[in-house]
């Protein structure tokens, strides 16, 4: 009972906060707008560890909570071994090189920052899995409320696409609302595109520190998903200068990577590009799952990678059918499967006039090719549907929003009137 009132103390009172700093970043959107993006967002959250508890044994959204118990008490009972676990020397004497000591580093940081939070939510929240959830859906929230003020300034007019896609398709969603890396990660990604939009109009030194710090916060949770973000973020930035010739430096700067990745598999068949991402296939080989996908393993030759990309392709953008899906976790993953070629055969048939120069902006360009590449490497990588969607979500968020731009929307409401 006692946890429970201090829930709904929190969620009010953190709902109060949200609407008081959202109506400061004019996001064109009306008070009870903001309450429902807030509600919603902690129900998925909610329903989040539920699910997870009640039918998967916790998973690691309910790992990160129990390690947190111990990280609380190491904070009050000894607080220096609490921060010195944030340091880099156990990492670099684990690793055999600077390289390798660099990779730990980045695994320990990725664990023990998220725990380390949640340990100081601990001390708010009576060490409740709930309100922790609460604190923490606070902090992630900024990321699609950046992501929406950025589109909605640079895309006038469709406020009302953008607010369902961005924080109203629970399927989606859901996976970005536990207590994960996902929803970090996304809020990183939002930072760097927020701020560095920010940086090229007014060149302050506090939008670069941003830049800065969300780069470190995405190289932290996710580097090898930084590498793909990298050549969509460099033909962003350099499209902004000429954006009519985005198209040509974007299709220009992946030919360069695909003819260095291609160069790299000739030059030396045991240090070459595709080593981690064959080692990434390899380690999620060696888990058990309840389900697993069919996926040949990589090998350092360009033949493998082009043999296995129509797996990788069904496996992240098809499968798993609603047929063969098991379990409501794949029926729901089934159903924003179809749900994503829905829109996209929506689009085919109903596309707004000037489709071409949204499709062709530089950020939306972004968007369509770090969302195809990454969910690629995911397909490539991973052979367990529940892990392929949650590590798809964001970018399959990006082709949706580029989907959803260039839709007549007008045309199809005047259909049902």
């Amino acid at each position: 009972m006692i946890s429970a009132l201090l829930f709904v103390c929190y969620f009010f009172l953190l709902l109060y906060l949200f609407k008081r700093l959202t109506k400061k970043m004019d996001l064109d959107l009306a008070p009870w707008q903001i309450t429902a993006i807030f509600t919603c967002r902690v129900l998925l959250g909610c329903l989040y560890g539920w699910v997870f508890l009640k039918y998967y044994g916790g998973d690691d959204t309910w790992m990160f909570f129990s390690d947190s118990l111990a990280e609380k008490s190491k904070m009050l009972q000894h607080p220096l071994t609490f921060f010195s676990d944030l340091t880099p020397d156990a990492a670099f004497k684990e690793g055999n090189n600077f390289m390798q000591g660099l990779a730990f580093y980045s695994r320990n940081l990725e664990y023990y920052s998220l725990v380390k939070l949640l340990a100081i939510f601990d001390l708010f929240s009576g060490s409740n899995y709930y309100i922790d959830l609460l604190f923490f859906e606070f902090l992630i929230l900024w990321g699609p409320v950046l992501l929406f003020k950025l589109l909605n300034r640079n895309f006038p007019g469709n406020r009302n696409s953008l607010l369902v896609i961005i924080f109203f398709l629970p399927t989606l969603h859901f996976w970005l609302a536990g207590i994960r890396a996902e929803g970090l990660l996304l809020l990183f990604m939002a930072l760097i595109l927020y701020q560095t939009n920010k940086w090229f109009v007014s060149r302050k030194f506090i939008d670069f520190l941003w830049i800065v710090l969300a780069t470190a916060g995405f190289f932290i949770y996710r580097s090898q998903y930084l590498l793909v973000f990298l050549p969509a973020f460099i033909g962003w930035t350099i499209s902004r200068s000429s954006p009519k010739k985005a198209v040509l430096y974007f299709l220009s700067i992946y030919l360069i990577c695909i003819v260095a990745f291609t160069v790299s598999l000739w030059i030396s068949p045991n240090k070459n590009l595709a080593l981690p991402v064959i080692q990434r296939q390899q380690e999620f080989m060696r888990l058990h799952g309840n389900t697993r996908l069919a996926l040949d393993s990589l090998h350092p030759t360009l033949s493998s990678f082009v043999q296995v990309f129509p797996v990788a392709f069904c496996n992240t953008l098809i499968r798993p059918l609603i047929t063969e899906a098991k379990g409501s976790l794949q029926i729901l993953t089934s159903i924003e499967i179809m749900l994503g070629w829905v829109l996209f055969i929506i689009w085919f048939f109903y596309r707004r006039p000037g489709w071409k120069k949204i499709l062709t902006n530089p950020l939306i360009l972004l968007f369509i090719f770090y969302g195809f590449s990454q969910i690629l490497l995911v397909g490539y990588t991973v052979p367990f549907p529940g892990a392929i969607i949650r590590y798809k979500s964001i970018p399959i968020q990006f082709l949706l929003i580029s989907i959803g731009l260039s839709i007549n929307w007008s045309k199809i409401y005047s259909i049902f009137k």
